[in-house]
């Protein structure tokens, strides 16, 4: 049975040696996956007026180019909106099952900067296609009274490891089988969450910049963690070592 301690003392060994590139590759991953920036599309319905009588009334006495700037503004918001969603389902949620790649062979080996990117090639369309339908469930779940996304957010935690692991798992067989794999951990999973808590009010102090040097250790103790769950998950008989063949071991120096 495993322990957060354990996961962490694991993970500061794969770390050694190896701490700066594990940061370079989480530095990257922090920058071009979160490259969507939101835009915050609420108006104060009170600058409408107190009844749509009036707000009908305010419309109308725009000037002659407030409206067309009203749509140059909106479709910029719009345009804005869909890159984000196309950067999140082409690049930064590829990357995720890249840098879960890097850190699950880091644990036997050394292993390259270019592990992050090595997603990008075949089976690409099938990893942006998993995980793209099972951020759709998850987010569903959200608008769904958020208990549901909550559950799921747990159920499929692992998803980006089995596809760093087999890229060509099918979605059905993704959820599947990271579902199983959590099954009475899910609460398990979310102590060790809160174990870094301390981490992050520390890095709170140095206005987020800390966040960025503690990265590289959450990564590598939740590979840790997956390496636990797919042990489990082979013991169990979940899954085989032709569904599961491990991690390739690199013989790049640390």
């Amino acid at each position: 049975m495993w322990t957060c301690g354990m996961l962490k003392a694991n993970a500061r060994q794969a770390l050694q040696g190896r701490y700066w590139r594990s940061f370079w590759v989480t530095l990257v991953l922090g920058l071009l996956g979160g490259g969507a920036t939101g835009i915050n599309l609420n108006y104060n319905i009170n600058n409408l007026g107190s009844s749509p009588e009036q707000a009908a009334e305010q419309f109308y006495d725009m000037p002659s180019l407030a409206l067309p700037l009203l749509l140059v503004l909106l479709s910029a918001a719009f345009v804005g909106v869909v890159l984000g969603v196309l950067w999140n389902v082409f690049l930064s949620s590829p990357l995720r099952v890249g840098a879960c790649r890097y850190f699950m062979e880091s644990r036997q080996s050394a292993s390259p900067f270019s592990t992050l990117f090595s997603v990008f090639r075949t089976p690409y369309l099938n990893v942006v296609k998993v995980q793209f339908l099972t951020g759709l469930k998850i987010g569903v779940g959200y608008l769904l009274f958020v208990i549901p996304g909550i559950y799921w957010t747990y159920c499929y935690a692992l998803v980006p490891y089995l596809l760093a692991e087999n890229p060509y798992l099918t979605t059905t067989r993704a959820m599947e089988l990271s579902k199983q794999m959590m099954y009475g951990e899910k609460l398990h999973y979310f102590v060790l969450e809160l174990s870094f808590i301390g981490w992050y009010l520390l890095c709170m102090l140095t206005l987020g910049i800390g966040l960025f040097f503690l990265n590289p250790y959450t990564q590598a103790t939740f590979a840790e963690f997956y390496a636990a769950m797919r042990a489990k998950a082979l013991a169990q008989g979940l899954a085989t070592t032709d569904e599961l063949g491990g991690f390739v071991t690199h013989d790049a120096n640390p």
